[in-house]
């Protein structure tokens, strides 16, 4: 089991994430009263970016899942930049252009523009989520929507990253996105893709389990979605003339196993929390109180059953 932890770990970002003495500086700007690109729904802030099949909100708590989700992952994997690109790429020395795409709230880039000076860290995200008025004087951030196409020349950068996507891009929407990244990356530079597999497994049959995988592959198709797009990404670069030099996979326990269990099912019944508005409808319901009954009925099963999902690191190089 890739679950076991190994050190304590704190699941607060503000209090995991330390300056250690290194520059920082402030950067001011005011956020506007309306925000054309956001709508509220069932009290929660979501984005209003056309033709954008991404589902999760925006809002403050959503962050705060996320902040979650990093620190869960750097924990199960061990690391935030894979072995083989520290050996290929030279982040200590080198001024290496590195960029996060969709980099939400930017946890990922926070750590890593402050555990190497000398290289430009960029985070691209069509949701500004981003720290507004505090940061890394080598991060900045881009407010833009890959399927749009990067807003960067040809070979732009060394390292590019892409994680926690699954649910963001619709099945023929995955070979643009591909392309873009190759486009932007320089001539052996690395691209890290880190993602899960959403199908639970389960060593015990469950009927509560069997609802809900049914449940959601029918909100998949609806939406024309991948859960499981993680580990298919050789077939996606079949024709991108880019290879996988370093695979990592680990088991991501669902509840149980210690903490590392139980914090990462913490962070998926808030993936399904902030999916309600859509996902609802999978399991035969819009009320909202008999919702949350399914979903906190399936996590105790999730438990019991000693459910997971698995968890995939990809590093290729152009």
């Amino acid at each position: 089991m890739g679950g076991t932890i190994s050190r304590d770990f704190s699941l607060n970002a503000a209090a995991a994430i330390r300056c250690n003495n290194k520059k920082i500086k402030p950067t001011l700007s005011t956020l506007p009263e309306e925000k054309p690109n956001s709508r509220i729904i069932c009290g929660r802030e979501y984005h209003a970016i056309e033709n954008s099949v991404y589902m999760l909100p925006k809002d403050d708590k959503e962050i705060d899942r996320l902040h979650d989700q990093h620190f869960i992952t750097k924990e199960i994997l061990g690391f935030n930049i894979m072995k083989e690109a520290l050996k290929i790429l030279d982040f200590e020395k080198e001024a290496l252009c590195v960029l996060d795409i969709c980099c939400g709230p930017a946890t990922w880039l926070c750590e890593e523009s402050l555990e190497y000076p000398n290289c430009r860290f960029t985070g691209i995200d069509m949701c500004n989520s981003c720290p507004q008025v505090i940061r890394p004087v080598n991060l900045d951030f881009i407010e833009a929507n890959i399927l749009k196409g990067l807003p960067y020349p040809d070979k732009s950068f060394d390292f590019i990253q892409m994680r926690f996507v699954e649910l963001a891009f619709r099945l023929d929407e995955w070979q643009f996105v591909i392309s873009e990244i190759k486009r932007i990356l320089k001539d052996g530079g690395c691209f890290q893709w880190i993602d899960v597999d959403m199908r639970v497994n389960v060593t015990n049959g469950d009927t509560i389990i069997k609802t809900y995988t049914e449940a959601f592959e029918s909100f998949c198709a609806k939406y024309n979605l991948d859960p499981s797009v993680g580990p298919k990404l050789d077939y996606l670069l079949t024709n991108e003339k880019m290879k996988i030099i370093q695979t990592e996979y680990r088991e991501m326990p669902l509840g149980w196993g210690g903490p590392v269990g139980h914090a990462y099912l913490q962070t998926f019944q808030g993936a399904l929390e902030g999916l309600a508005p859509w996902l609802k409808n999978s399991f035969n319901t819009e009320n909202d109180q008999e919702y949350d009954f399914i979903i906190n009925n399936t996590k105790r099963a999730f438990i019991q059953s000693k459910a997971f999902m698995n968890l995939y690191a990809f590093l290729i190089q152009k």
